[in-house]
Parts: structure tokens; sequence; C-alpha cells
């Protein structure tokens, strides 16, 4: 995701992120972020919020980071975390034409068509996780498992398992 922004975490040797890092890390993923909570509870506004708590979150607990190079898979689970919270509360549901109009990012289709894939396929949280790094972000299996502190075999089988419930659903080939 945002490997130049580590970079100069890394060159200069330091265990943390200074608050530029974290506000360039925050801001390129953001988008992305929206989306993996939007998928969780499914109403624009809570993903928004859960997006904003997750931040503050992470912000908070940021020296509790030990890599600097997990931030994304670290931040994406404090998001996670935030939007079942914001699930909890409970909330009415928000019909996808609403989600269009309402897109904080503005219109993005293939986001909000991937949205709509991850909640047709009804995976469970890791394997949902495991698709967004994948997809999202970009990762290929071996950096989604040490991410996500999995075995890659697991990390494996949860992938092609999701991806055998994506070809099942209406309409995919």
């Amino acid at each position: 995701m945002t490997k130049d922004v580590y970079a100069a975490s890394e060159a200069a040797d330091e265990k943390t992120m200074t608050k530029d890092e974290f506000a360039a890390a925050v801001t390129a993923n953001e988008k992305k972020l929206y989306i993996a909570a939007l998928s969780v509870v499914r109403n624009t506004e809570d993903a928004a919020d859960a997006v904003a708590s997750a931040v503050a979150h992470a912000w908070e607990k940021l020296d509790s980071l030990r890599d600097v190079n997990k931030f994304d898979g670290w931040l994406l689970q404090i998001t996670y975390n935030e939007a079942k919270k914001q699930k909890r509360h409970g909330s009415e549901f928000v019909s996808l034409s609403d989600i269009e109009d309402s897109f904080a990012y503005g219109p993005d289709t293939a986001s909000i068509e991937f949205f709509d894939l991850l909640s047709s396929a009804r995976l469970d949280n890791k394997s949902r996780q495991i698709i967004i790094l994948r997809f999202f972000y970009g990762y290929d299996l071996a950096k989604t498992a040490e991410m996500l502190g999995l075995p890659l075999s697991t990390v494996k089988t949860k992938y092609y398992r999701a991806l055998d419930k994506f070809r099942k659903l209406p309409g995919i080939m």
C-alpha cells in the first residue's frame, strides 16, 4: 500500500511511525478502510464512524505496533474490530443505490461492486480480510499470511474457499 511511506521509517531504523508518516499512511488507505468497514456494517454512516474510530484508536496505540511494515494489516484489523462494534449497536440496512449516492470518495463502481460481492459471498471475517488484502491492497498470499499472523496453508485454504464461494454466486463465471 504505502511502501514509500514506510521507507523513511525503515531508513531511520525507527520502531514507530512519525505523525506525518501515520497521516500519510492513513490517507493513502482511507478508501480501502472505508470499503472494509462497509463490508461489515453495510451502512455508510456506520462505516465512516468505524474508520474514524479505528484511526483514532490506531493513533492512541501506535506505540504497540512492533513492525511498521505490518501497519496495513494492523490498521485493517483495528478497522474490522471497530466496524464490528458499530454493527453490534445495530443499524438499518442501506441499499446499494443509497451507498452509491452517498459514497464518501466519489462514485467508484468497481469498489461498490467489490463490496456487493463480499456481502453476497457471506465470507467469515478472516476470509474477508484475506480477499481485501489480496485484491484491494495487492499483497500476495505469503505477505497476507505474515500480516495476519496465520500459517500460509490456512491463508491459502481460506483464499481458495472464498474464491469458490464467489464462483458459485449467480452471474459469476
